[in-house]
């Protein structure tokens, strides 16, 4: 039969709640170019879809312009309110997401975002029981003094329902 003493007992404890510490504290790595983007357009649209206007416009740069229409983030911000107040969509779907690294602090992206009045869980369902927007916005996002990830640029058109398949 083996008998620990106290101290033996509060060293361990000790040792291990040190170690645990090490671990929680240790560096992690940074997540690469496409993660980053691809981790911040999935936050986007899920705020998108609780219709947090200030969550979305987080992810944009002060710096940001639209390819062919010349918004700033002012505009967006505004194109974003207008949309949430009218509520005429419920549900937000981002699919074919595809990020490419340009730099280790910039990335393209380009994804079909689909909006629908609907409670579906799934794209495939909201076809059938919405009415549809979708857009295809293509753009950059650029790694920013303070470590975020934010769009700089951006474009969209909207999408016909051929191309949803």
């Amino acid at each position: 039969m083996v008998t620990l003493s106290r101290s033996r007992v509060l060293g361990v404890g000790l040792a291990l709640l040190v170690a645990g510490a090490v671990l929680y504290f240790w560096p992690r790595p940074e997540p690469g170019v496409q993660e980053a983007i691809t981790r911040q357009v999935v936050a986007m649209t899920r705020a998108a879809e609780e219709k947090d206007v200030s969550e979305v416009m987080e992810s944009v740069s002060e710096r940001f312009k639209s390819d062919g229409s010349g918004w700033s983030k002012k505009e967006v911000r505004g194109v974003l309110t207008a949309q949430v107040l009218r509520g005429q969509w419920v549900r937000v779907f981002m699919t074919n997401l595809e990020v490419h690294e340009v730099s280790p602090s910039k990335g393209d992206f380009q994804a079909r975002f689909i909006f629908g009045r609907s409670e579906a869980e799934k794209v495939t369902d909201l076809a059938a029981t919405s009415i549809l927007n979708a857009y295809l916005i293509e753009g950059t996002f650029e790694k920013e003094d303070d470590g975020e990830w934010r769009v700089v640029r951006a474009k969209y058109r909207s999408l016909d329902p051929t191309e949803l398949l």
